[in-house]
């Protein structure tokens, strides 16, 4: 299920299990009373509303969430999230990922990776009547490409005025659909990040553990042209002015505290049927965790430690070791767990409801079977597409699409629409993951 911002609210007490959930910032009102008693102590309806103070000094990067920390578009995030653009700027002799950095003025800050962003809510509109208009009647492929074509011709509209990026995202299985306008500043700059032996303090041994010491925060710059408005990299740049930032608290949190999270996490598992949750736990995970650790160990192979070529690899050997442990985790308490059990028993029960009443039964009575039915047609492919998605660490595949898509666009140079861009469809698989060739990513 997509997310565009989301806030998990937990009680953090190490004496008692943490009373936690999530919820989309305009259900935030509904739920002040409970909220209060819980610790809240400032005005629910005034973090529903995302272009606002405090939610509005609340970013994306594109996959990680970050804030505006300056009024002068100093911006704070994970260490990690910033894992790459510390790594572009890394050299065998000038190791910022060993050694840390930090730019003692503006003009000594360093240029992110090409293509890194910020993207700073400007509205969030609830456009789900427009989305569905006309399309309730079809089904299948005519029903998603009904949808698909109303969504792009409302970020067409919204994206007229340059400097924007908008999307539709969907919530709970197609149920609500929001428009979000952001504004993308393209000019990113590192301005700190802390040495590896405390970004990265207890290395992959320590991440995904409780309690845990690393010091997992870096800090980038936005710059705009000197109209306000994004602007591609250049000398003549200056800092962004967010309309809000937060102020960092030296007095910490204590035992018992209650603690509100904002974010953009990309999306939520929790209504996967036990049908998935199984296929997830005893399958992708455990495919996936060979397949990451397998690619882990040919990159290590193949560039030796060091040396400019295992630099340029370190954010993505930093990614595929991130997700082999995390899976690690996950396959460790499903075996422990009563997870899939639970599942099925929320399912009986569900049925159970539905087949109590007539009208339930006549309105939702093929659902579950149907819904299945659906997932398992989704799964057959599954092998090949785990194959695919991580041939994605190899260059070959992503360098021979972008060959497609050159030469597809050229050909429609003069056409008056945009042209169907396609994927190339490999043929045919390598016998063995160890015929990978990893191909190093030029400087």
């Amino acid at each position: 299920m997509k997310k565009w911002l989301l806030t998990a609210a937990l009680v953090a007490s190490f004496g008692a299990s943490a009373d936690e959930g999530m919820w989309q910032p305009y259900q935030l009102p509904d739920m002040a009373d409970e909220l209060k008693a819980k610790g809240l102590e400032i005005d629910a309806t005034s973090i529903s509303k995302l272009t606002e103070f405090p939610m509005n000094a609340v970013i994306s990067l594109g996959g990680c969430t970050a804030s505006f920390v300056s009024p002068k578009g100093l911006v704070v995030t994970n260490h990690h999230c910033a894992y790459g653009a510390i790594q572009y700027n890394s050299t065998p002799e000038n190791n910022l990922l060993k050694d840390g950095f930090l730019a003692k003025s503006y003009k000594d800050e360093l240029p992110a990776t090409p293509g890194s962003r910020i993207y700073v809510t400007q509205a969030v509109t609830d456009v789900t009547d427009k989305v569905k208009a006309g399309q309730m009647n079809k089904s299948g492929n005519d029903f998603y490409k009904g949808i698909e074509q109303q969504e792009k011709s409302l970020v067409a509209q919204c994206e007229a005025e340059d400097g924007y990026r908008c999307k539709v995202y969907s919530f709970h299985g197609g149920l609500e659909y929001y428009l979000v306008k952001q504004m993308e500043i393209r000019d990113v700059r590192l301005a700190y990040n802390p040495a590896g032996s405390v970004g990265k303090y207890g290395g992959d041994i320590d991440n995904w553990m409780w309690p845990r010491h690393t010091g997992d925060f870096s800090f980038y710059r936005a710059y705009v042209g000197k109209n306000g408005k994004p602007a591609d990299y250049s000398e003549d740049n200056v800092p962004y002015e967010p309309k809000s930032f937060l102020k960092v608290s030296a007095k910490g949190v204590s035992d018992g505290d209650f603690v509100m999270v904002a974010g953009y996490p990309g999306r939520t598992n929790r209504y996967r049927t036990a049908n998935e949750v199984q296929n997830q736990f005893e399958w992708a995970y455990p495919e996936g965790k060979v397949l990451r650790e397998r690619i882990i160990e040919i990159i290590k192979d193949t560039a030796s430690a060091g040396s400019d070529e295992r630099i340029k690899y370190e954010s993505a050997l930093a990614g595929l070791a991130n997700y082999a442990k995390n899976f690690t985790s996950m396959i460790e308490f499903y075996g422990k767990s009563t997870m899939l059990d639970d599942r099925k028993a929320l399912e009986t029960k569900l049925a159970k409801w539905i087949n109590a009443d007539s009208q339930r039964q006549a309105q939702y009575g093929h659902t579950l079977a149907a819904l299945d039915k659906l997932i398992v047609k989704d799964q057959q492919g599954q092998e090949r597409d785990v194959l695919m998605s991580y041939m994605g660490y190899s260059t070959m595949k992503s360098t021979a699409e972008r060959l497609y898509r050159l030469a597809h666009e050229k050909t429609c140079q003069t056409c008056n629409v945009n042209p169907v861009i396609k994927t190339v469809t490999w043929r045919a698989l390598p016998q063995a993951w160890n015929e990978l060739t990893v191909v190093t990513r030029q400087a």
